[in-house]
């Protein structure tokens, strides 16, 4: 049976119309129950559905199904693939793509149709429409007709047509409304991590010469100016002329910036300006933003300040294990030397006098107590320096000043130095009369002196003359000890002042390597300040300044 829709053509393209004003403001699925009702209606079809394309053109589902007679819509899913229904399929991408049969139970192209799906339902003939989306069939409009046998006119075939244009459009706003709305969402999402992350984020705008288009509230914070500040820039304005690398900040920012452009992912430390002028270490991630007809950079920025800060408190810490090893090895060394040798004398000399007491002369046994004394001195000595150290990195070494006489205080430490050197070099002495008023403190100055003048003599052959020489110079006084003995070596000289250090020219004269540190503390508790002057070979002449007068 053939129905000829020309009395209700005009007024079914009319209501057709007016559904069609409403694409896009109401939801796709209501859409299509109103396109699917409408042309059944029109087409007196009992079964209408629309079914989607899906795997490449390999199977369509059914989406929606409008049945006439219950005026009902079934939303149960039934997808076909093409590897069972190859015939219909290959119609379906022939040609056209549409699908006109009067005889469904007879045309070849749907003979897979025809026990299963035809028969048991009564469908005779079907009119198939596709529904084409940027020039490649997206779907088919269904028509199946239940009944009487039916030979489908051109207007029928041109509803339907029409019909499927109209889903065809339906799909196509709500998929770009879909597509807005995930963009506004995604670009919400954007904004919130951008200004919610503590890492300061900018972008850069390559059509504006590079210049900052937006930043997040830490990027604002990071280079200490306002917002508009930073928005009127870009990162060669906030960065110094040239990098630590030598480089003009210019040069090296383009490079970077292009390779971004290109595709990679550039990672790299960075020397920025605040905008209080303080340079600031950082790291920079680069990264060409993806989607953008304007091409844009985005760039993270990470403060290494405290990154850098750690590593230097971490590389001190590692040096300072370092140097406190080598001091424990140095100590060990030169102690168990210092204390080898005259327990060595000790025990050797006790040993004769215990054995051979009453076979030795008084003046041999008188050598031997002599020795043990002597030694017994060294070992006090040495203790009494490592005491004194001590006592100065605990800050029991206290500087107490009170008023002394600085002329007296000279020449007794130099008498007690000639007694305890017995007198092997002779002390030419200069001190200058005007010394009154002098405010220190004379255990200090006996630490100081006693070391330098018995440094002067240790390492002076015997009947060398050492000079020292007092004068006042406006606050301070100005101590001169000078000798003619072995000098420094110019590759020790830098490491004098150090604990348990020794010259290398040195061997076979006893010494701890305290000495000379002892003494830069002493004088730095009395805030002067020590240097010398020495050649290999020449002597060394050391010079103290000690602001003592009031």
């Amino acid at each position: 049976m053939s129905v000829d829709p020309t009395e209700t053509a005009r007024p079914a393209s009319e209501q057709l119309d007016s559904l069609i004003e409403r694409i896009g403001v109401v939801p796709l699925e209501e859409i299509l129950r109103d396109l699917l009702h409408h042309s059944a209606t029109a087409l007196k079809v009992e079964r209408v559905g629309y079914w989607s394309m899906e795997s490449g053109g390999r199977a369509i589902c059914r989406e929606l199904q409008f049945h006439l007679s219950e005026d009902r819509y079934d939303h149960e899913k039934l997808q076909l693939e093409s590897a069972d229904f190859p015939f219909y399929f290959k119609a379906l991408h022939h040609g056209s793509n549409l699908v006109v049969s009067d005889d469904a139970m007879g045309d070849p192209r749907l003979a897979e149709f025809r026990d299963s799906y035809f028969a048991p339902l009564g469908i005779k003939a079907m009119l198939d429409a596709p529904v084409h989306r940027h020039g490649r069939l997206f779907g088919v409009v269904c028509h199946e007709h239940v009944g009487e046998m039916r030979q489908w006119t051109a207007t029928e075939v041109d509803f339907a047509r029409y019909v499927a244009q109209w889903v065809a459009l339906a799909v196509e706003i709500d998929g770009r409304q879909r597509a807005e709305i995930a963009l506004r969402e995604s670009e919400a999402r954007y904004r919130m991590v951008l200004e919610h992350t503590p890492t300061a984020i900018v972008v850069l705008d390559m059509e504006n010469n590079g210049r900052f288009l937006e930043a997040n509230e830490s990027a604002v914070k990071f280079y200490g100016v306002s917002r508009e500040t930073l928005l009127s820039g870009g990162p060669v304005d906030f960065s110094p002329e040239f990098q630590p690398d030598g480089r003009t900040s210019i040069e090296s920012a383009w490079e970077k910036i292009s390779r971004a452009m290109e595709g990679e992912e550039p990672f790299f430390d960075w020397m920025h300006l605040r905008g209080d002028g303080s340079k600031v270490p950082c790291t920079v991630h680069l990264a060409r933003m993806p989607g953008r007809k304007n091409p844009r950079v985005i760039a993270a920025v990470t403060d290494k300040t405290e990154q850098l800060r750690t590593e230097e408190t971490m590389r001190r810490a590692l040096e300072n294990e370092r140097e406190l090893s080598e001091l424990r090895s140095r100590f060990t060394a030169i102690v168990s030397h210092e204390f080898r040798t005259p327990l060595g004398v000790i025990m050797s000399a006790v040993e004769l006098l215990r054995n051979y007491h009453d076979r030795l002369d008084a003046a041999r046994r008188g050598e031997l107590f002599e020795d043990i004394h002597t030694a017994t001195s060294r070992m006090g000595d040495l203790m009494e320096q490592v005491l004194v150290l001590g006592g100065a990195d605990a800050g029991k070494l206290a500087y107490t000043p009170e008023p002394i006489d600085l002329e007296a205080i000279c020449a007794k430490l130099i008498d007690e130095s000639l007694s305890a050197t017995v007198r092997k070099c002779p002390v030419e002495v200069s001190i200058e009369s005007d010394l009154e008023g002098a405010i220190g403190s004379e255990s200090l100055l006996r630490h100081i002196f006693s070391n330098l003048l018995s440094n002067a003599a240790k390492y002076s052959p015997a009947g060398s003359p050492v000079e020292f020489r007092v004068r006042r110079e406006a606050k301070d006084a100005i101590f001169t000890v000078r000798d003619r003995g072995i000098g420094i070596p110019a590759e020790d000289q830098p490491k004098m002042f150090e604990a348990f250090h020794r010259a290398r020219n040195v061997a076979g004269v006893a010494g701890s390597g305290l000495g000379l540190l002892i003494t830069k503390r002493c004088v730095e508790l009395h805030g002067g300040s020590i240097g010398f002057e020495s050649e290999d070979g020449a002597g060394t002449r050391f010079t103290v300044r000690l602001p003592i007068f009031g």
